[in-house]
């Protein structure tokens, strides 16, 4: 939070950045980083008869945390995620998977003793892999899930050895079970989906925590 600074290196198969950004001195800063693979040249190595010259993979993410400081009691704290894989084995087929996910977090201390935070977020995952070597059966099968999610944590410390947390949670599903779809206009593949599917999780729970000694803890709850 007090001054711009980063990191980045380069090798022959991947390359990371990560920037931290002062944007307020002391009150707002910006975390940033990114990830990258370039591994397909590695595939053109491989002899012809191992049936992966013609074949790629490559990668990358990008994440980034927002921290804001309202006081010494109150921070905010908003995360990003978001990444990419992709690779064959072939000319013929192909496959990806991708997750994004963005949360906030708030957190208060409201005592000496008392902390709470509440958080929030949606996730996100999907995947396909394609097989299109006869084109009359080539076809793409694809699967995706979505969450959204809250919880509230409490933390009360009751004395220096003794300290309760207890707070609750709630998560909805998405459940995009399936879909088998034709590729290309030769394909003879019949169009098919599955049944979505959507389901809700909540909680409660609480939690004593006892300190013994310096080398001993007991919780329960």
């Amino acid at each position: 939070m007090r001054k711009f600074c980063g990191s980045a290196s380069i090798g022959v198969l991947t390359s990371k950045a990560n920037l931290e950004i002062p944007i307020i001195k002391d009150r707002v800063s910006l975390l940033v980083n990114g990830r990258t693979t370039y591994s397909d040249w590695m595939m053109k190595l491989l002899p012809e008869k191992s049936g992966y010259k013609n074949g790629t993979a490559n990668f990358y993410d990008y994440g980034g945390v927002l921290t804001a400081k309202f006081s010494e009691r109150h921070r905010l704290k908003i995360f990003g995620y978001i990444s990419n894989d992709k690779f064959s084995f072939s000319t013929s087929d192909n496959y990806r998977y991708v997750n994004r996910n963005i949360s906030a977090e708030w957190r208060s201390i409201l005592g000496e003793n008392y902390t709470a935070t509440i958080s929030a977020g949606q996730d996100h995952y999907d995947y396909y892999n394609e097989e299109t070597k006869t084109p009359s059966m080539a076809a793409r099968l694809s699967f995706g899930i979505d969450q959204l999610w809250a919880k509230l944590h409490m933390r009360h410390r009751l004395t220096a050895l003794n300290t309760l947390s207890y707070g609750l949670s709630v998560q909805h599903y998405d459940v995009q079970a399936g879909t088998y779809e034709p590729v290309g206009e030769y394909s003879f593949i019949n169009y098919d989906k599955l049944q979505n599917d959507k389901a809700l999780e909540s909680a409660l729970y609480i939690d004593y925590e006892h300190t013994l000694s310096e080398k001993l803890t007991v919780s329960a709850g």
